[in-house]
């Protein structure tokens, strides 16, 4: 630091404050009480002046939403699409299938109860092996 341009000043603080400025300022490396200071100083004048003029955290916060809102976009389109593919594979199966109507709710219940015991990780393996070892 450039003396010309130093100023003395005295403060009155807290002996505890000072104290714990003194381990916090060893624990994270300032090499004198200046530099802890003057640090503080300015960060808390930045977040005054941040919250003041708060141009970053609005320029964010839209960035931040036209993102959601684009992810939101697209994955409704890919469930769409989805549900498109699955709706024609259940028309092709209940073409296929000889199941009773009571058969199939009872696959709801048990695929409703698998999905949550599983948290939607059900595996096709896993459900075939479960109809081998019936």
């Amino acid at each position: 630091m450039d003396p010309e341009n130093m100023q003395r000043i005295s403060l009155y603080l807290d002996r505890s404050l000072v104290q714990r400025a003194d381990r916090f300022a060893k624990e994270q490396g300032f090499s004198s009480r200046n530099e802890l200071f003057a640090r503080a100083v300015e960060n808390l004048m930045a977040d005054n002046a941040l919250q003041d003029n708060d141009i970053l955290g609005d320029k964010l916060a839209g960035a931040v939403l036209k993102l959601s809102e684009d992810n939101a976009k697209a994955i409704s389109k890919g469930l769409f699409r989805y549900a498109v593919q699955l709706e024609m594979v259940m028309r092709v199966l209940a073409e296929l299938s000889e199941y009773t109507p009571e058969q199939v709710e009872e696959m709801r219940r048990e695929a409703i109860n698998n999905v949550r015991r599983t948290r939607g990780k059900v595996s096709f393996e896993d459900i075939l092996a479960g109809y081998y070892d019936d």
